[in-house]
């Protein structure tokens, strides 16, 4: 059992001939407004491939988080755990001819208290995965029950100290390279060292050069991204981290799981909105097409 908690979202598209710069005007070239959100996608990919999927983020009493939370059931994922006393936030999604992408988005009310009622009522259901998006590193407590299993998605935080703890508690951490090495300046010379004293799983994704996964027992391995015609690179990160966990969930080794999320989020990448992350018979017809990887780089 995987439960996702975080980022549910309204999500206003707006296709642009390219992002603007501070005081320029663009015409949009179309508006719509969808489901999304950072976690809620996350949890639709790894319902999409097979896993038993609880949604545990507030929304709202209103129609529109009604028809949100219908739409993830449709897709697999348990939404009984979701509270209805809050609200569905908003973000407004920019996104370019190029596939370039700008997002405003709105904070929500899934503060440390609600992310407590749920490692609790996770912990006495038997426990499981707890998936958070980055936005609450740093509402987590200082440990977690024996039973309770950490995965967290970091893109979003935007405080080192927090995204450290978060990391010291997590048996798998998905990062984004810009904000590990470029923002919190975590050079690739200390991941290795970082899952090995954590004994913690490492991803870093790259967009378009790929992924890198250390280990706790000390292996880095690097892979190129699969390569498709881009038409909306909008929700593939989160495609990619629910797409692993589903299939470390299952049983299968993190660095296969890793290659898999890599083939599911470049699908998402070739398909228009947040949740383009395929079914997993279609990525099972993906993958088939595919010649194996050659790493690029494994120490």
């Amino acid at each position: 059992m995987i439960v996702f908690c975080g980022y549910a979202n309204n999500d206003v598209t707006v296709h642009v001939p390219h992002v603007p710069v501070l005081g320029e005007r663009v015409q949009a070239t179309a508006i719509s407004q969808i489901d999304g959100g950072m976690n809620a996608n996350a949890a639709v990919s790894a319902a999409r491939m097979g896993a038993q999927v609880i949604f545990a983020g507030a929304v709202g009493p209103d129609a529109r988080s009604t028809e949100f939370l219908e739409a993830l059931e449709a897709d697999g994922v348990d939404t009984s755990w979701s509270p209805r006393d809050a609200f569905l936030s908003t973000a407004v999604v920019l996104i370019a001819q190029d596939g370039d992408r700008s997002i405003i988005s709105q904070d929500d009310p899934n503060d440390a208290e609600r992310i407590g009622v749920v490692i609790t009522r996770l912990a006495a259901a038997g426990g499981g995965r707890l998936f958070l998006d980055g936005y609450r590193a740093g509402f987590l407590p200082e440990g977690l029950p024996g039973s309770v299993s950490l995965v967290i998605d970091l893109d979003g935080c935007e405080n080192k100290a927090a995204a450290l703890r978060a990391f010291a508690l997590a048996d798998h951490v998905v990062v984004g390279r810009a904000l590990w090495e470029g923002e919190f300046g975590i050079g690739f010379d200390q991941w290795q060292a970082l899952a090995a004293e954590h004994n913690t799983h490492l991803l870093v994704t790259d967009g378009s050069r790929g992924w890198t996964l250390a280990t706790p027992d000390g292996e880095v391995t690097s892979e190129p991204a699969v390569a498709v015609d881009v038409v909306d690179a909008v929700g593939a990160g989160d495609c990619f981290g629910g797409t692993y966990i589903a299939f470390v969930d299952a049983g299968r080794s993190p660095v296969d799981a890793a290659r898999l999320a890599g083939a599911s989020a470049a699908l998402a990448c070739a398909t228009a909105g947040p949740r383009g992350c395929p079914t997993r018979d279609e990525l099972d017809s993906f993958t088939a097409t595919l010649t194996p990887h050659t790493l690029l780089e494994t120490r």
